[in-house]
């Protein structure tokens, strides 16, 4: 039906909320991505790899880790893992000091990504965070 604007409603609805615009917004930013260094003794371990899928899996969209150091440099070849397995995030054999390059891409990109580098921050809640009675040392 022709609306007095001179299109149709829906278009006019479609152009009023920037329904297209919006859609088209979100295909061309692509991923995001941030950078993160393992803090952790034992590095990316099975533990710690599901605690990542743990928090990947509450968000809606899709995380991959990749084993790099620059995240602006191309990441063709490089070493990546799927944010729901921890079979492929161990297969990256991240130890402590190394950098991970952690891409995010879907609705919850930007929430995911702050609450995976907290994570990492904390150092998976190991190390230093954990309680004393709960510390180990070598030796």
């Amino acid at each position: 039906m022709e609306s007095a604007w001179g299109s149709t409603e829906v278009e006019w609805f479609d152009k009023f909320m920037n329904v297209g615009e919006l859609s088209r917004m979100s295909e061309q930013t692509g991923p995001l991505r941030r950078r993160v260094t393992i803090r952790n003794r034992a590095g990316l371990h099975a533990r710690a790899a599901s605690l990542v899928r743990d928090t990947v899996l509450k968000h809606r969209c899709r995380v991959t880790l990749i084993k790099a150091e620059d995240p602006s440099a191309s990441l063709n070849g490089a070493p990546r893992a799927d944010g729901t397995s921890v079979i492929e995030m161990l297969s990256l054999g991240a130890m402590e000091g190394e950098p991970l390059i952690i891409e995010a891409e879907g609705e919850e990109a930007p929430q995911v990504l702050d609450a995976l580098e907290r994570l990492v921050e904390c150092k998976f809640w190991e190390d230093d965070f954990a309680p004393e009675s709960q510390q180990t040392f070598p030796g």
